[in-house]
């Protein structure tokens, strides 16, 4: 009989139908139509009355016993079963883990310890790893940076609700950076309410023998993150190891020796120096303390500590020098003096050589001295921006003027910004052709026959003054271009010889050209190295604070004007043509660090489809080379893993003429917060296991007897067994006898 309903029927089971009511419609309503059309083709033949019945009786059975199968009837057994609960292991995954005592890794006595659980769990034991959070499997290398056994514990016991485990084993050396080790020894804190709710017996294996480890280490370094140009900034270092010990303590910056001091550890082994800087660069620079390394240090990667600064400006120092006083003079050494944020100093009406050589006494001159020579040599560093404005260097400078000069020339390429205006003692009316500062200027001097055009006109801004930051006195280019155009018209023009490779016109003269066609800069700008320079042809800009003074505005182009140039020539590294900029400034031995490259044109526009070549020189000097090429947004991505501690530089090149250059610095330590603290908490854990009474069980180092576990856990699984009885044989069978009958009927009545 079993066959024939296709598997053994039990007796507690019940039929139920699965098929659902919209099924069983349709299967009624086929069923109907089929006896329908096959009692109207069997009327069509008289025969006898009993023929006809009995065949509409089998075809009603037939399908019948169809409609029954599409209303799918199911044998449906229940049952419970009990089954074995399972023993979970946690086993921390921490850096302090890895920690050498004796010559071995703590982490090499876990095997051991999974060694006597596996005994004790009858084979279903599942082990997790945890750090700062949970996962499967046991830990492929001991590198956490976190240790959270609360949340380890948590996620057990919700993972498992509603069960109860044979037994829960935790493997750790106790230096839990979590909540639950806090709320520990928080002595208001009740030990029912810090120890959570488990699903099963307690049992902690300890690894780490407490014992003095030698491990001289640096705690912290507080720096504030950022320095200001010129300032003092203390970097304060936080040391810990022996107590009573003399430590060496050294500060370095990108491996050059910065200062050196001693502390004197206190009876708890903690001891704090400060070191004081002096920055004389802006943008970003990476410094170094660090204490000796002993062969007996436990965790020599807590022995440096990297740290990169930031350097900003929080004052522009600007030294003007102008050639004699001028309403241009007046209106800018104005609007120096009276923005807070810069530090003017200004020399006008200056004693030239004549004046000295005239026989007069200098009680007897009202002109200022002017120390050219301290200014452009032992000074010149202090200084941000250097302007010129209508100035002739050679009745002032009597000795050494091409040095000086060459000083201010270099003063550009190391950083600084240098600025000259028009006026009869300037550009080419100054002799400043073929001089070393000629060579910085964004524009070309030696100009043969006229150099002045006095006429009046209007400067225009062309496309890279209607983007450039210099040029912008509104946000909006069509507002942009409408305020310019409505600006006073400038008195004439110091003519050049056009744009140097490199250079870019701003604003331009609406008619004169140079040799090649170009229109004649009015306004230029330039990178030189690391520095910036601006060439502005007139000495008549003053007019261009009348304008919307007139309308009751006050003269707000004129100081936009200014504003934006003294932004643009001192801005910061990250405000240069070519950028790269690391996605973090301090990271980890090991953790990847994204590179982003970003190139702009001389108009400060996104140059796309650039091509550079990059390079990062690590600490031992050697050179990691890479290439991106920028996308429409000119910026182009990379991404570096470092393999050694300490500074690395980053530097990159644009290919081209230009030869534009980046540079950047990050710090990678090697130091690992969880290897602050690496003595174990052997206290910890014991007291952890003691809160559960007799579920709990501490094992102490060496101690490899079985875990705790709870005989009695399982959990029921409930089986539901069902066994359709539609396809089962004899469905098929009774359908065929009935249907062989019925057409047997039909037949012997005549029909077909």
């Amino acid at each position: 009989m079993r066959w024939l309903l296709g598997d053994a029927l039990g007796p507690a089971g019940s039929l139920e139908w699965l098929a659902s009511g919209g099924q069983v419609v349709l299967a009624v309503v086929v069923a109907l139509a089929a006896f329908a059309l096959a009692w109207s083709t069997a009327s069509r033949h008289p025969v006898h009355r009993r023929l006809r019945l009995g065949e509409a009786a089998c075809w009603a059975g037939a399908l019948l016993v169809l409609v029954a199968a599409a209303a799918g009837p199911t044998w449906v057994e229940e049952e419970g079963r009990v089954e074995p609960g399972k023993l979970v292991v946690l086993v921390d995954g921490s850096a302090s883990m890895g920690v050498v005592e004796d010559g071995e890794a703590r982490s090499e006595g876990v095997a051991e310890i999974l060694e006597a659980v596996d005994r004790a769990g009858d084979g279903r034991v599942e082990v997790f790893t945890f750090d700062e959070d949970l996962r499967s499997g046991l830990p492929t290398s001991y590198e956490g940076r976190g240790t959270d056994l609360g949340v380890a514990l948590d996620a057990i016991a919700d993972r498992h609700l509603g069960q109860q485990l044979r037994g829960i084993v935790v493997v750790s050396d106790g230096l839990d950076r979590g909540s639950l080790r806090r709320a520990w020894r928080d002595p208001a804190a009740d030990s029912a309410t810090r120890a959570p709710s488990l699903p099963g017996p307690l049992s902690v294996y300890q690894v780490g023998r407490v014992r003095d480890l030698e491990d001289l280490a640096i705690l912290d370094v507080v720096s504030g993150g950022f320095a200001f140009l010129r300032t003092p900034f203390r970097l304060e270092a936080q040391i810990r190891g022996q107590p009573g010990a003399a430590v060496p303590v050294t500060l370095s910056r990108e491996g050059s020796l910065a200062g050196k001091q001693t502390v004197v550890l206190d009876d708890e082994g903690l001891g704090a120096t400060t070191f004081e800087v002096m920055p004389t660069k802006v943008g970003r620079f990476a410094w170094e303390v660090s204490v000796p390394t002993s062969e007996d240090d436990a965790v020599p990667g807590n022995n440096t500590f990297p740290v990169v600064i930031r350097v900003v400006r929080d004052r522009t120092r600007v030294l003007q020098v102008t050639g004699s006083p001028s309403y241009d003079q007046k209106f800018l050494r104005l609007f120096l003096k009276e923005d807070p944020s810069v530090d003017l100093v200004s020399f006008f009406i200056l004693r030239t050589h004549d004046d000295m050589g005239a026989g007069w006494q200098g009680r007897e001159l009202s002109l200022i001295e002017f120390p050219y020579t301290r200014l452009f040599t032992d000074e010149l560093e202090t200084f941000d921006l250097i302007i010129f404005q209508n100035f002739n260097y050679r009745p002032y400078f009597s000795m050494h003027s091409d040095e000086l000069l060459r000083n201010i020339a270099r003063f550009v390429e190391g950083g600084g910004a240098f600025v000259m205006t028009g006026g009869d003692r300037s550009y080419d009316l100054g002799d400043y052709a073929d001089t070393a500062l000629s060579r910085v200027l964004p524009v070309q001097l030696g100009v043969v026959g006229e150099r002045v055009d006095v006429a009046r006109f209007q400067p225009v801004p062309n496309a890279a003054g209607g983007a450039h930051p210099v040029t912008q006195l509104s946000a909006d280019p069509e507002e942009n271009a409408r305020l310019w155009a409505q600006l006073p018209p400038m008195d004439g023009l110091n003519l050049t010889n056009g744009l140097v490779e490199g250079a870019a016109t701003l604003l331009e003269h609406p008619r004169l050209t140079v040799a090649g066609g170009d229109p004649m800069p009015v306004l230029a700008v330039r990178e030189v190295g690391a520095g910036r320079t601006m060439a502005l042809g007139v000495d008549s800009s003053w007019r261009w604070s009348f304008t919307e003074a007139g309308a009751g505005r006050g003269n707000q182009a004129y100081l936009r004007f200014w504003k934006n140039a003294m932004r643009w020539l001192v801005a910061d590294p990250e405000d240069r043509r070519v950028v790269v900029s690391p996605s973090r400034e301090n990271v980890l031995l090991g953790d990847e660090v994204r590179l982003v490259v970003s190139v702009r044109d001389a108009g400060y526009g996104p140059v796309a489809e650039a091509r550079v070549a990059g390079q990062i020189i690590d600490p031992m000097g050697e050179h990691h080379t890479f290439e991106v090429t920028t996308d429409g947004s000119g910026e182009g991505r990379t991404a570096f893993t470092p393999s050694r501690r300490g500074a690395h530089r980053v530097s990159v090149s644009v290919a081209g003429p230009q030869g534009d250059r980046g540079e950047s610095v990050f710090a990678v330590s090697a130091r690992d917060p969880e290897l602050v603290e690496i003595v174990p908490d052997g206290q910890f854990l014991s007291e952890l296991a003691g809160s559960y009474g007799d579920r709990g069980a501490y094992h102490a180092p060496g101690d490899l007897s079985a875990p705790l576990v709870d005989e009695a856990a399982g959990r029921t699984v409930e089986d539901r067994r069902e066994t359709p009885l539609a396809t089962a044989p004899l469905v098929a069978v009774i359908f065929g006898l009935l249907a062989s009958l019925g057409w047997w009927m039909r037949r012997r009545g005549g029909a077909r």
